[in-house]
């Protein structure tokens, strides 16, 4: 449910809609459940959030009837995630705002902007200052590299050692260039190695995997996810139109500002798998 702020000064502070991220960039990568687990809602300008998360889990044991229960503990730890504020401002004419249509193809629009934007920080952005690195291009991260592309092995060795890690593979994302690489791929008597069925399929599986495509992922890269390991945190999105910065040209700005931030507990949990280039 949104929230309407009402300001006195409105040529200073437009009126403000707080809209839950889930609902403006319900595509984002970052947002689904099978790609990361969602944490604590950033309030206000926070540049930082701490995630407490288990470590190391306890040890159950066996105990004989009657006999004293050895005390274990779970050994926890914490994940300090930078967040990040995502905007941008999109001038559209006052006549266009008194059509129904315009307005929410710019808002649709916009949105998609900061959606894009999300899944570029999360799955494959340089490090640069103000923003951080994407998930492929992390440091520590269970990696196959691939020089001469045959089979499907390399994908299936990197989620095997990010499962003996203590992962729990819930995703693969990747392009759909790459998806189309491995469907193309054949066996020796010229049989396809993704059956028919799986290619054809809207929610396709490899290994009993689900697979996600995204334009943002790396490119001739295959990420292998465990949601449990990777943490996300978004704030709310504030959305607001004045009708003062553009007022000589008889225009109204919208603007769209949420901050979004992510970290990994354990990057060996988390795997890559680089193709040759096509």
């Amino acid at each position: 449910m949104s929230v309407l702020k009402t300001t006195i000064t409105k040529a200073a502070f437009a009126d403000t809609n707080l809209l839950p991220p889930e609902e403006v960039i319900k595509e984002a990568v970052a947002l689904n459940t099978n790609c990361a687990t969602p944490t604590v809602t950033i309030q206000g300008d926070a540049p930082r959030v701490r995630i407490p998360y288990v470590e190391t889990d306890p040890t159950a044991g066996v105990v004989a009837e009657g006999a004293e229960i050895t005390q274990t503990s779970a050994a926890l730890n914490e994940i300090e995630i930078a967040t990040h504020k995502v905007a941008l401002t999109i001038p559209i004419t006052n006549e266009a705002l008194t059509y129904t249509d315009a307005t929410k193809l710019v808002s649709t629009s916009a949105a998609n902007a900061v959606t894009n934007r999300v899944d570029a920080m999360f799955l494959s952005a340089d490090a640069a200052a103000g923003a951080p690195a994407g998930l492929a291009k992390l440091d520590g991260l269970t990696t196959e590299t691939v020089t001469d592309l045959k089979d499907l092995a390399p994908i299936l060795t990197v989620l095997s050692k990010i499962t003996d890690n203590g992962g729990e593979p819930s995703a693969l994302v990747m392009r759909y260039s790459v998806w189309a690489r491995l469907m193309a791929l054949t066996a020796k008597d010229g049989r396809p190695l993704i059956a028919p069925d799986v290619t054809s399929s809207a929610e396709p599986r490899l290994f009993n995997v689900p697979v996600f495509f995204n334009s943002y992922a790396a490119a001739d890269t295959v990420l292998a996810l465990s949601a449990k390991d990777i943490f996300v945190s978004a704030s709310q999105v504030e959305a607001a139109v004045s009708k003062d910065a553009l007022f000589t040209f008889d225009s109204s700005v919208m603007r769209l500002v949420m901050r979004f931030g992510y970290g990994l507990a354990h990057p060996e949990r988390i795997g890559k798998v680089v193709l040759p280039a096509a």
